[in-house]
């Protein structure tokens, strides 16, 4: 069906200008989502932490590590995830935009869940002895042993797309306005009004209304139950990664303003650790000696979210300078960023079932896993995802005879 002959009442959603593809926006979600085999490699090394195969011996420098990366990296993957919305709707209406979602994301989601998790939860049972049978025989109890983690049914990694297709869902009202003549008026009024200084703080303040709200309530974890705060955190971020990818000039302004930020933000982090980092934990918290008091909770939703857009906005302004660099390289690696990401824990995970009880050093077995998890995903990838139709949408991949080359959209979604 062509736009001129959409349904009554169907929304056109590619009908206004877009920000021209940029390869720092690509460059930047392809390391955003390679992080994600160190950060996951690293959790081994970690007293505690999901995965849960972990060394005798703790690495305090990747616990730092971790525990800084971990407070941007989830909200810079949905921000670059409302970027890749943001392109992809350039050739879709709305009926074509939610049929293109359910495709990317559904099926992964369910071969995710059905086929990749398993072993590794099979491996992590193994590991710490709460199973002693054969891979058959715990896949037979998958569906009647409860919720991971005391159970072992579990979508692991696999969250972040379940929670993406829900932000599409819920942003194709947003997207439909925005993408109007109101909406475009709107996006260029708000541009006018952020770009001066360093107005480009001001959404820490709805950000920071959210977490303070909602975090006491919901600190939990990520089953769409215990997780209000974060999911209302990031599918925020989700639409402001929408925003900047209509407005040339947000991303000018992050470019501007990239060092005074950076400042910022090494400020807010500084500050975090000494106030609310808690290394028995791996993490931070405004509880001390069991007790929290309003204002020290107050302070740590503050300088959380505000830590967290800072770095958002260096990212984005960072790459913006150093990363516009598009190639062939790119072209591959934004290509198999969706298959890697399917992949990349199963195998962190069977490396470090393997690795890990050797006798080794930290350095040694952390570079092992990563290193071999980066080869092997990108082998299986060329090797064989790529190339075998029918595994092609289990992996977010479109089918062959779909492929436009011309038509560069590399989202996670």
């Amino acid at each position: 069906m062509t736009q001129t002959q959409r349904r009554p009442g169907e929304v056109a959603l590619s009908s206004s200008p877009i920000v021209a593809r940029r390869s720092d926006l690509d460059w930047l979600r392809v390391i955003a989502f390679g992080l994600l085999v160190y950060f996951h490699a690293a959790i081994a090394f970690l007293p505690s932490g999901l995965p849960m195969i972990h060394n005798a011996e703790h690495s305090p420098f990747l616990q730092l590590f971790v525990a800084f990366l971990h407070q941007f990296r989830l909200a810079l993957l949905f921000l670059i995830s409302g970027v890749g919305v943001r392109f992809a709707l350039k050739h879709r209406d709305s009926r074509q935009f939610l049929r293109d979602r359910t495709q990317r994301l559904l099926p992964p989601l369910a071969f995710g869940v059905l086929v990749l998790v398993p072993p590794m939860v099979f491996l992590e049972k193994r590991f710490l002895g709460e199973f002693g049978g054969n891979f058959v025989e715990f896949y037979a109890e998958l569906f009647t042993s409860g919720f991971y983690p005391s159970g072992s049914l579990s979508w692991h990694h696999f969250w972040f797309i379940a929670y993406l297709f829900l932000f599409c869902l819920l942003g194709l009202p947003v997207f439909a306005y925005l993408l109007g003549p109101a909406g475009r008026r709107g996006i260029e009024k708000w541009s006018r009004a952020l770009t001066p200084g360093f107005r480009l703080l001001l959404p820490i303040v709805p950000l920071a209304i959210v977490e303070i709200g909602l975090r006491g309530a919901f600190p939990g974890f990520r089953d769409l139950i215990h997780d209000w705060a974060s999911f209302g955190h990031w599918f925020l971020i989700f639409l402001a990664g929408f925003c900047f990818a209509s407005s040339e000039s947000l991303l000018d302004r992050a470019q501007a303003i990239r060092h005074c930020v950076l400042v910022l933000a090494v400020i807010m982090t500084i500050t975090l650790f000494l106030q609310f980092w808690q290394p028995q934990r791996s993490g931070f918290s405004p509880i001390h000696d069991g007790e929290v008091t309003i204002a020290a909770y107050l302070w740590f939703c503050v300088v959380r979210v505000a830590n967290a857009w800072c770095w958002l906005l260096v990212c984005l302004g960072f790459a913006g300078v150093w990363l516009q660099r598009p190639g062939r390289v790119l072209s591959y690696l934004n290509d198999a960023v969706y298959p890697l990401f399917c992949l990349h824990l199963p195998i962190v995970v069977a490396l470090a079932y393997v690795i890990v009880p050797m006798d080794l050093s930290i350095t040694v077995k952390y570079l092992s896993i990563t290193s071999a998890t980066v080869v092997l995903n990108l082998g299986i990838y060329e090797l064989l995802l790529r190339r075998v139709g029918w595994l092609r949408p289990l992996v977010g991949l479109k089918p062959v005879a779909r492929s436009r080359p011309n038509e560069q959209v590399h989202e996670l979604q």
